[in-house]
């Protein structure tokens, strides 16, 4: 049996998702500290065909807490400013299209 454990990342990369179809179990770790400054809450983006980091805020985030300890921010302002740099830099995408209609 072929097994893989990753920690949960937001919008994991294409190798993440090579991993997960390559084994027959995938476990996510998300049962240890959370790392500031790591790649679980923040990622790269296009903005304008150039790679842009965005950090998605949390509640109280610590790394004297466990990941699945740790909840995304519930402030609508980010989320929406997030949400429309993404519809303004992904709606022309073929495979996205459908999603901003």
């Amino acid at each position: 049996m072929k097994l893989a454990i990753m920690q949960p990342y937001i919008f994991p990369y294409i190798g993440y998702f090579q991993l997960i179809n390559a084994v027959d179990k995938f476990v996510i770790l998300d049962d240890v500290n959370y790392i500031n400054k790591g790649w679980i809450n923040r990622n790269n983006i296009l903005v304008n065909g150039k790679a842009n980091m965005f950090t998605i805020p949390l509640k109280d985030a610590s790394q004297n807490k466990l990941i699945n300890e740790i909840t995304v921010s519930d402030d609508a302002k980010w989320q929406a400013k997030f949400l429309r740099t993404i519809e303004l830099n992904y709606k022309k995408l073929p495979v996205l299209t459908m999603l901003f209609r």
